[in-house]
């Protein structure tokens, strides 16, 4: 086993929380860490009513292996008994005293000290200022496209206002100084296989559909999608695609990074420096063989990192099948900093298992596996981000 404990980490996917949040219920730190009852319940339209979700939620929370490591281990660093409500109330009371202090404790434990923040769909938007006053990582911002969109449609009935205001935000985003990606999650709005769209036919499209289903609109917003991906070629910053499974929202069966291969291998778009958020989870193989195909394509291990708890060591090596380690890059995908740290504690475990496996198999020198892990947890995303 290689040991990465004193590794620094460089969370590449994490979406932000508020100072409110340092007093939590036992359910609520619970809810972040198991992905049925996550992803049901983030829903923008109510996928089932809640009243009719309790008891399976309740069971998910329960058996969810993410969810009792989160607990086991929580336990364990707050010096409690390992239940909910003993593990919450000394958390709350050692939040409550200093947020900042003891989320320090936590990510001093597992060397985090960076953190890329999607700023998710929630508002008030969360800034990376905002972020930093409650927590002592460095936070960089992943601005969401898709918000733009969201913000803008109500305001704008025709085209050409809606147009210009759409590329006015994707400018002021990366001149706010701490933008490094754009996001984009299409894959829940319309799906992967994303057609480039001449202007006429994306103005077409939005006259005719703007007031439709998502899916219906799919000629404008692969439209903007692209326009997004040329302001970040042209500024030259990331852009990251949610490429995975997620919410019961999602267009499943255009999820699948494979989707996107003729958009990032056209002559467009391939000098476009890009990242598949999640790692296709899970269709993990298929998203590290794009990586190792496309010189300007990289992954993230987030989603199949904090949900997959239990299968950790099977998706760093279906990661390590095909992508260089040089462009895999650590990621959580938690929102609060008890998953930060639990995930980051595992995932450090995990890699040194598999990386001194290889090495053992003679495969890597120890010192190349060391290198590999310090690039995946800390140096790929430095180097990448410029931090």
């Amino acid at each position: 086993m290689i040991d990465l404990s004193n590794v620094p980490v460089i969370d590449n996917h994490v979406h932000p929380w508020r100072a409110s949040s340092a007093q939590l219920e036992p359910e609520q730190l619970a809810i972040d860490m198991a992905f049925s009852e996550a992803v049901v319940t983030s829903v923008r339209t109510e996928f089932l009513p809640a009243a009719d979700l309790q008891e399976s939620l309740r069971l998910f929370r329960r058996t969810s292996i993410s969810t009792r490591v989160l607990l086991h281990d929580l336990a364990r660093f707050l010096g409690v008994e390992d239940t909910w409500e003993a593990v919450t109330a000394a958390r709350n009371r050692e939040a409550g005293q200093d947020y900042r202090a003891y989320t320090t404790r936590l990510f001093s434990d597992v060397g985090l000290v960076g953190l890329m923040m999607d700023e998710g769909g929630s508002r008030p938007r969360v800034t990376p200022d905002d972020l930093e006053q409650i927590q002592p990582a460095t936070v960089r911002r992943v601005a969401r496209t898709d918000n733009f969109i969201r913000d803008l449609l109500p305001q704008h009935d025709s085209w050409a206002p809606f147009l210009q205001a759409y590329d006015g935000e994707l400018h002021a985003a990366v001149d706010e100084g701490k933008t490094i990606a754009f996001k984009s999650v299409i894959a829940y709005r319309s799906g992967l296989d994303i057609q480039p769209t001449a202007e006429d036919a994306a103005r077409a499209s939005f006259e005719r559909t703007r007031g439709g289903s998502e899916v219906e609109q799919k000629p404008w917003r692969d439209f903007l999608f692209c326009r997004a991906m040329d302001v970040a070629r042209e500024r030259d910053i990331w852009f990251h695609i949610h490429a995975a499974v997620g919410d019961p929202d999602i267009q499943f069966q255009k999820s699948n990074p494979g989707q996107l291969w003729p958009l990032l291998h056209s002559e467009r778009f391939r000098r476009n420096r890009t990242l598949l958020v999640h790692g296709g989870w899970p269709w993990v193989s298929e998203a590290a063989v794009m990586v190792s195909l496309l010189p300007n394509l990289y992954m993230d291990v987030s989603e199949g990192a904090i949900f997959g708890l239990g299968n950790l060591n099977q998706r760093i090596l279906e990661a390590l099948e095909a992508a260089p380690y040089s462009k895999v890059l650590y990621a959580a995908d938690s929102s609060i900093p008890e998953g930060l740290w639990v995930v980051a504690k595992r995932y450090k475990r995990a890699l040194g298992q598999v990386l001194g496996e290889l090495a053992g198999e003679g495969m890597l020198t120890l010192d190349e596996a060391y290198e590999a892990g310090r690039m995946i947890l800390h140096d790929n995303a430095a180097m990448m981000y410029g931090l």
